[in-house]
């Protein structure tokens, strides 16, 4: 799986993992030193294997998409 952060004012790749949870480390890094508007132009987007694209998160839903999983992890581990 490939999890690429996209900034979609600029349409660059911000970054790209191969796990989500770093790409949401990276989405709280920006909301902690930047406020809660910095998803405001951020997309999340999944590719499986074969660069099929399986899902895509932006703004609001990414922020909350970054709290929930974080937490489960830090829950978990």
């Amino acid at each position: 799986m490939v999890y690429a952060l996209w900034d979609t004012r600029t349409t660059n790749l911000i970054a790209a993992y191969d796990n989500e949870r770093d790409a949401l480390a990276l989405v709280l890094s920006g909301i902690e030193r930047n406020g809660p508007h910095d998803t405001d132009t951020l997309v999340l987007e999944v590719e499986d294997e074969q660069g099929e694209l399986l899902s895509t998160t932006q703004g609001q839903a990414l922020a909350e998409l970054a709290k929930r999983g974080l937490q489960s992890a830090q829950l978990a581990g």
